[in-house]
């Protein structure tokens, strides 16, 4: 089976987080230290609860391309510049980018994020006709996805 969603809005890292006091029993208190964080999940989120899927409980495999703006230094008076990189090789980090995405599929589409056996990611510019987001492709994995050596050296069969 094979889901599509799109999510629309600034893609917002799992960032670190900060103390910010202490509880009644003497444990530190941790905040994301990004405000932008809580609005992307809750974009992700929402996009899949739109899906109206039940939860998935199967292993999968995600593809999610990132999609950002480009700065206003990549322009000219006559378009994009020659000089604009292809590329979006800066902040933020691919890895924080799918941690707060997945988080935000947890109990949405997938029954947790440990289920996420295969992930491909990409982070690029948007395209003239593009807005800033998310597509995200799910696919539950079958036996066929499995690798050819399937057990372990030593093990019976192997």
């Amino acid at each position: 089976m094979l889901w599509t969603l799109e999510v629309f809005g600034e893609p917002a890292p799992q960032g670190s987080k900060e103390p910010v006091g202490r509880d009644r029993a003497g444990r530190t208190v941790l905040v994301e230290s990004s405000r932008k964080v809580k609005p992307w999940r809750l974009a992700v989120s929402t996009a899949a609860i739109e899906l109206r899927q039940p939860l998935i409980e199967a292993p999968v495999e995600l593809q999610i391309v990132f999609r950002f703006l480009r700065p206003k230094g990549h322009f000219g008076r006559r378009g994009l510049l020659p000089s604009a990189p292809l590329f979006m090789a800066k902040r933020p980090d691919l890895d924080k980018l799918e941690r707060s995405t997945l988080d935000g599929l947890q109990g949405a589409l997938l029954r947790e994020d440990s289920q996420v056996c295969r992930l491909i990611g990409e982070k690029r510019y948007c395209e003239a006709d593009e807005k800033p987001g998310a597509t995200i492709t799910i696919r539950v994995l079958n036996n066929d996805d499995a690798p050819e050596a399937t057990t372990a050296p030593g093990a019976p069969g192997g």
